[in-house]
């Protein structure tokens, strides 16, 4: 089970690299996934779905389709537009520079007010304000037995 409707509330939201690697078999995603959703739903951006599908080889057509059938999408809408373009803006005044993808991904894990689950956290941990969580640093606790406790940052 990849989310949990019963509790209206997300564990996460998925940047794009988790998802690839969930499609691809990645040794302990699926546990992984399986202990978000005891904290709630795990949701992705729009964006992350028109990635996965830029990307998606022949034999991850129906896993992919079946995925996207059983989690959050959240939809980009002028509001989460807008948050996204005034982010990407305020990162090019400090002297970053962010693709649209993860201008909108962030900006849709800071609306949500949730931590993003990421293969890229050096994208991320610049914003001020948002809970980067590292996939690889997630799998090793998991594998520890302590849940991923200790693989977060905060942006800013």
């Amino acid at each position: 089970m990849i989310e949990d409707p019963s509790t209206g509330r997300f564990a996460c939201l998925l940047d794009t690299g988790p998802i690839i690697a969930h499609l691809r078999n990645l040794a302990g995603m699926m546990e992984l996934f399986n202990f978000l959703v005891d904290g709630g739903q795990l949701a992705v951006a729009a964006v992350s779905v028109t990635e996965i599908w830029q990307g998606a080889r022949e034999r991850e057509i129906e896993p992919t389709r079946q995925f996207f059938a059983g989690i959050k999408v959240i939809p980009l809408d002028e509001k989460l537009a807008t948050k996204a373009g005034l982010l990407a803006r305020a990162l090019r005044a400090q002297g970053f520079t962010t693709s649209l993808a993860d201008a909108v991904i962030a900006a849709t894990a800071l609306q949500l007010q949730v931590p993003l689950l990421t293969t890229n956290p050096k994208h991320f941990t610049i914003i001020t304000g948002l809970e980067v969580w590292d996939l690889q640093g997630k799998l090793a606790d998991l594998e520890r037995g302590n849940g991923g406790k200790t693989s977060s940052r905060s942006g800013g």
